[in-house]
């Protein structure tokens, strides 16, 4: 078996995953941390916001 890693291997080792909720339906799931800088959008409603105002604790 090799160590190699794929191209963007040691870019994406120290990404960890944020928990969100939406503030439109309440659907929690989860994106990269690195996602966090710009708008995403809701899997179950559609709705457009910043992940940043929607962290769960």
């Amino acid at each position: 078996m090799s160590n190699q890693h794929c191209p963007g291997f040691e870019s994406n080792k120290t990404l960890k995953e944020v928990k969100i909720k939406c503030p439109g339906c309440g659907k929690e799931w989860g994106i990269f941390s690195d996602e966090t800088e710009k708008n995403v959008k809701c899997p179950d409603c559609g709705m457009i916001f910043d992940p940043k105002t929607a962290v769960v604790k």
